[in-house]
């Protein structure tokens, strides 16, 4: 990755980062002009490699300088075949590690100023450009008692950032919600705690060391999560021992079939007894988050723990409920597991087939003993989104629904990618039929 001396080029720039409402409006706008461009082409049906392409390219440059919550959105549509040309996302994917980061100098402030000494101090070695420039903060190889670790530093005054997009959000979610059963300002709340939580990296040490030790447990031969390095950690700057795996796009490309469905069902299975069993998930489920150990026998390795969302047994046992009846295809007790949610403040008004249609959907790959997910079983899930949904304004949506539903369709986009293939049924059975085990970070 190249040196980052070219940071601050684009007006309002702090350092790679845009600051400011204004200055952050006027790359929204930007941003808001690319999307439409794309939105209009393909409502006429318009299709061309090379201008979706351009147009990827000009999201990235301003999201990629925006950092915070913009990038935030980038990286998961990166990921979600069908929402965009395919040239669009294959560009947004640079997000998934980023493009731009704060020059060394700011680096090296931030790093003294929590640690106590410069990085050429503190480590044995310290390089210069960073390996990834994410949506928070930047991770640096370095070395540190002989080994390899990655340095992740967070940006300067990030956290100012979120809150005043948050501020913004929070307007428009009050709008938004008018004349709908969607508590807006309290989704918008819960959106901003997490992120708030996310930049807090003594917390995300705490759950990397909570996951670490509970998958070498439960699957030492084919999970990793790389050990914190609590001698070098702190507030703003967390380090870690150094994961040798390939990337995701790289895997994709040179694993074989076998073992890519290999380490699909690895995926499937960590994350579903996460939620099912530990009562607690890593909500952040994009590709740049996981690397891949070589050989077919290889380890899938975990990385970033700072968007974790945790649940209560009763939140979770409704939605057992839930998954239990859509896979015994049980309509009556569908129902009465959708009412126990609270989701439906209106039975009489609300439609439980459609409902029920999108459950069938999301929960198909775990009724048979073989399914492989492509880019077809994702976009047919379009169909339960938009402003046909005659649901749209009748649903409550919990808090916690839109972290559980972002792990399902992020993992199912993922192992889209993958083209992953196998017995996901027995997956979901040993996650659901697990017992109760609450891990704490």
């Amino acid at each position: 990755m190249a040196d980052r001396d070219d940071a601050g080029d684009a007006p309002g720039a702090l350092d790679g980062i845009t600051h400011g409402w204004g200055r952050r409006a006027w790359s929204t706008g930007r941003v808001a002009a690319s999307a439409l461009r794309l939105a209009g082409r393909r409502l006429v049906g318009r299709s061309d490699g090379g201008v979706d392409g351009r147009i990827g390219e000009a999201l990235v440059r301003e999201l990629d300088q925006m950092k915070g919550l913009a990038m935030k959105v980038g990286q998961i549509l990166s990921y979600f075949d069908g929402v965009l040309p395919p040239e669009t996302h294959a560009a947004l994917q640079a997000l998934q590690v980023g493009r731009r980061g704060v020059r060394f100098e700011v680096v090296a402030e931030r790093i003294e100023a929590e640690l106590g000494a410069g990085p050429d101090t503190l480590f044995e070695g310290f390089e210069r450009a960073p390996v990834a420039a994410a949506s928070i903060g930047q991770v640096h190889r370095a070395r540190f008692e002989g080994q390899p670790v990655a340095v992740k530093v967070q940006y300067p005054a990030v956290l100012e950032t979120f809150e005043a997009d948050f501020g913004r959000i929070g307007k428009l979610a009050k709008l938004a919600s008018l004349a709908t059963a969607v508590d807006g300002p309290a989704l918008a709340e819960e959106l901003r705690a997490r992120v708030v939580e996310e930049c807090d990296y003594r917390r995300e040490a705490r759950w990397q060391r909570r996951f670490a030790a509970v998958w070498a447990e439960r699957l030492p031969d084919a999970v990793r999560v790389p050990a914190v390095i609590d001698a070098r950690s702190g507030d703003t700057v967390l380090t870690t021992a150094w994961c040798k795996g390939v990337d995701f796009y790289r895997f994709v490309e040179q694993a074989s079939a076998e073992r890519r469905s290999a380490a699909g069902r690895v995926l499937a299975r960590v994350a579903l007894e996460s939620f099912f069993t530990l009562g607690a998930i890593n909500a952040d489920p994009h590709p740049g988050n996981y690397l891949f150990e070589p050989g077919e026998g290889g380890r899938v390795e975990l990385l970033d723990f700072g968007c974790i969302r945790r649940f209560d047994r009763g939140y979770v046992e409704r939605e057992r409920a839930v998954v239990r009846a859509v896979l015994a295809e049980d309509r009556a007790a569908f129902r009465e597991a959708v009412l126990a949610t609270g989701m439906v403040p209106r039975p009489d008004r609300f439609d439980f087939e459609q409902w029920y249609a999108m459950q069938d959907w999301q929960y198909r790959p775990y009724r048979a003993a073989g399914f492989r997910f492509d880019a077809d079983y994702i976009r047919e899930g379009a169909r339960f989104n938009g402003t046909r949904d005659p649901n749209l304004r009748r649903v409550a949506l919990p808090p916690p629904w839109i972290w559980w539903m972002r792990l399902v369709w992020g993992l199912h986009a993922v192992l889209a990618r993958l083209g992953a293939e196998g017995d996901f049924a027995e997956v979901m059975r040993g996650a659901l039929d697990g017992a109760w085990c609450p891990t704490q970070g």
